[in-house]
């Protein structure tokens, strides 16, 4: 899964409007011979090398099924993908992920893949590992490729080139956190910064859930957006700081690399040009590539001074299937062997996430070492901070986040256009306005 912009294209609401509410249940022409089914997801060139290579053994397994497949950075995805919603032409198989995926559900694009029952078997994963794409009746819209999350990643080099220690992240706080990041930008004279800041709302999510309070709905699903404006006014007045006194790269610098839909390769943490970056952690392997060098990841700061624990592992992509595939059994097929074939999962590895099914992850854990077991070790640990669930967005309020709600309000309060009481404001009440019942 990708560092989300969540600067998607305003054309998504627009689109998704348009969507045709399709028969779900669609079934297969029944027809002889080979049929081609359209599978589109977005990633790395990493992540499309092993793809392909998963691909051409399903191809080898199954050859009446050709696969052919469309992939672009997360941005670029959601728009294509919204474009092809409103046109009636979605793939047949796809990757998706929250808060995106809501509307989809929402509007009757994806199958229920309990009716593929024959072709794949959901038996292994367990019924959590659907609480984001349930229906209303217990419909499954779409099954797990792995649990991971974002988190903060620390690059050793850079601490230790500038003299700063790194933090002990069982027990650090949000100053410790800011005593770090400002200590290097510092000690560099201008060649890194401490923290490299982007315009997403992953660090203000959990400084908001560390005070018991959240984006979504909460665990009662009321009321819409479950968070007090001043709470977040809080965060972006530490973040406002940490910019003020040089610890982050600066406004400009945030903007181009985030308009730019910034590679590992071309990130200021793989660069050694930032000590501490937020990634998801199901990249760990890739930045770690891109620096030549191990990375660290740690557990977020304040969770031990907090009235309650703020991070969180969640799913980090699903696989879906449109209800109008002229070949659900073909595309529920090849589903099936994506997400319960075990050398498919020791292919893919932890490229999206720790898998969900027990049989995969065992035969995956005894070809895991590196980064990836770094990556699972932070599962790991993150499961055992005592988190709280990770609850789902108001479908509404997750389009107004997705087409860039937190980052125009973020964008206003960087460049001096709104306070951060402002700014909080603003962009609770995007969500508040855009929330549906």
């Amino acid at each position: 899964m990708n560092i989300r912009t969540t600067r998607i294209a305003a054309a998504l609401a627009a689109a998704m409007l348009a969507l045709p509410i399709a028969a779900c249940g669609a079934s297969d022409t029944g027809a002889e011979g080979p049929v081609t089914i359209r599978f589109n997801w977005w990633g790395s060139d990493t992540r499309a090398k092993l793809q392909q290579e998963v691909i051409d053994k399903f191809e080898a397994k199954y050859p009446d099924i050709k696969v052919e497949t469309e992939t672009s950075n997360y941005d670029d995805y959601i728009t294509k993908l919204s474009t092809a919603a409103a046109s009636g032409t979605l793939p047949d198989v796809m990757t998706m992920v929250d808060p995106f995926v809501y509307d989809y559900m929402d509007t009757g694009s994806l199958l229920d893949l309990s009716t593929a029952s024959e072709q794949l078997d959901l038996s292994a994963f367990p019924e959590d590992s659907f609480s984001d794409v349930l229906g209303e009746q217990g419909e499954k819209y779409a099954v797990s490729l792995g649990s991971a999350g974002h988190g903060l990643a620390i690059n050793p080099a850079v601490f230790e080139k500038y003299g700063v220690a790194i933090p002990d992240d069982e027990t650090w706080s949000w100053e410790d956190f800011e005593k770090a990041a400002k200590e290097i930008s510092e000690k560099s004279d201008g060649d890194a910064v401490g923290l490299n800041l982007e315009p997403t709302e992953q660090i203000a999510n959990c400084w908001v859930r560390q005070q018991g309070q959240w984006f979504g709905m909460g665990p009662g699903g009321e009321p819409a957006v479950n968070f007090d404006a001043a709470t977040l006014a809080g965060y972006l007045q530490f973040e406002k700081k940490l910019i003020d006194e040089g610890a982050t790269n600066s406004p400009d610098q945030m903007q181009e690399l985030s308009s730019a839909g910034a590679s590992p390769e071309q990130s200021l943490l793989a660069q050694d040009k930032a000590g501490i970056s937020l990634i998801s952690m199901n990249q760990l392997s890739q930045f770690e590539e891109a620096a030549g060098h191990e990375l660290q990841p740690v557990l977020w700061p304040g969770e031990t001074q907090a009235p309650a624990r703020g991070g969180w592992v969640k799913q980090s992509q699903y696989l879906a299937i449109s209800a109008n595939t002229a070949h659900p059994e073909a595309a529920a097929t090849f589903v099936d062997y994506l997400v319960n074939d075990e050398e498919a999962g020791t292919i893919m590895g932890l490229d999206r996430g720790v898998p969900v099914n027990p049989n995969v992850l065992k035969a995956v854990q005894a070809d895991t070492s590196g980064a990836d077991q770094r990556f699972a070790e932070w599962v790991e640990r993150s499961n055992a901070v005592n988190t709280q669930p990770f609850y789902r967005l108001n479908t509404g309020a997750a389009a107004a986040l997705s087409s860039g709600a937190y980052s125009r309000a973020h964008e206003a309060l960087i460049f001096g256009q709104s306070s951060p009481e402002q700014a909080a404001e603003a962009f609770k009440g995007e969500l508040e306005s855009a929330a549906t019942n």
